[in-house]
């Protein structure tokens, strides 16, 4: 038999609940007539036969988390996605995995995030994963209430994101050059086609299409899931004829070694995301069009207008698309 849909399910709760409303007001009315037929206690009540639902009525936090991040894993989400909800979530279910979800309130998720001392952007992170599980429950007819959304977060300050200057990037892909091509040619395509790092972790060198002027980023391995087509600029032309492969193995230890060379050789410290950063940055600045640009990162216009505008200098920009393998 096929696992309901959530909307089956949902309506089989609700019809479980207006049976178990309509036995009671039978009752009600049963005994102000003084009719003597028997009615079936409410609590007796059951679903067509064959038909369990899968969740108690009394569904615990950490019941109701395991679920969640099983529907999430069969619905294909990113290894990384998964583990950010592991995080937040057992984090969120310390101390109360035994509660019944229905009972949560919102003062005890302020009382969450704010004994945890974090970071409000920390905060906001966790509270929309716990909001998401929530919106979830409410599908499947579990709960009837979102506690998240009546949750106040202190103000995020926006600060702009770390981007590398046209120096720090050139020297960094002449490092990954001279110690690991296969690592220069991953991060030509972070700093000059804007892949995130999970994205070009699972790049193949089919997906790298140099002669026709774009890199594939497939729906499966995109983080939005969405299929988009990168432009190949000039300046990241040269660097992909400088050789190398992909997929990259081993990813992680390689680019921990390259990170430590980096610091060591030239003092600059490597931040998560800084290409991407540095990447939407000097496009926008090159082209002046937002919606261009979130194209190519694949992401939406509001984010790449309020939170890269105006970050680097138009002499910068053609700095940073100037920048080519050092000839000999």
């Amino acid at each position: 038999m096929a696992e309901p849909s959530e909307a089956y399910l949902s309506l089989a709760r609700a019809l479980v609940a207006a049976g178990a409303a309509l036995v009671q007001a039978g009752q009600l009315l049963q005994k102000a007539t003084g009719a003597t037929s028997a009615l079936p206690a409410s609590s007796a009540l059951t679903l067509p036969a064959g038909f369990i639902l899968p969740f108690p009525d009394d569904l615990t936090v950490s019941q109701a988390i395991k679920e969640f991040l099983l529907l999430k894993a069969r619905a294909g989400k990113s290894d990384r996605y998964l583990q950010a909800l592991r995080v937040s979530l057992r984090s969120f279910s310390k101390g109360r995995s035994d509660k019944q979800v229905r009972s949560v309130v919102p003062a005890e998720l302020e009382k969450w995030l704010q004994t945890n001392k974090w970071a409000p952007r920390t905060q906001k992170g966790y509270l929309t994963d716990v909001s998401i599980l929530f919106n979830w429950l409410i599908k499947r007819g579990l709960v009837s209430h979102n506690p998240a959304r009546a949750v106040e977060l202190p103000t995020i300050l926006g600060k702009p994101p770390r981007i590398h200057t046209p120096e720090q990037a050139r020297l960094a892909l002449e490092l990954g050059r001279k110690r690991d091509l296969n690592v220069c040619r991953a991060l030509a395509i972070r700093y000059f086609a804007g892949l995130r790092s999970s994205e070009v972790a699972r790049l193949e060198e089919k997906e790298v299409c140099v002669e026709q002027g774009f890199i594939e980023v497939t729906a499966a391995k995109a983080k939005t899931r969405q299929r988009r087509l990168v432009t190949v600029e000039p300046n990241l032309k040269a660097w992909l004829e400088l050789g190398g492969k992909l997929p990259l193995h081993d990813i992680n230890n390689r680019m921990r070694f390259f990170s430590e060379a980096l610091k060591t050789e030239h003092g600059i410290e490597w931040e998560h995301n800084v290409t991407r950063h540095s990447f939407v940055s000097y496009h926008l600045a090159k082209y002046r069009n937002a919606s261009r640009t979130a194209l190519e990162a694949g992401h939406t216009e509001q984010m790449t207008f309020a939170n890269y505008r105006e970050l680097v200098t138009p002499a910068a920009q053609q700095e940073y698309w100037a920048i080519v393998p050092a000839s000999g």
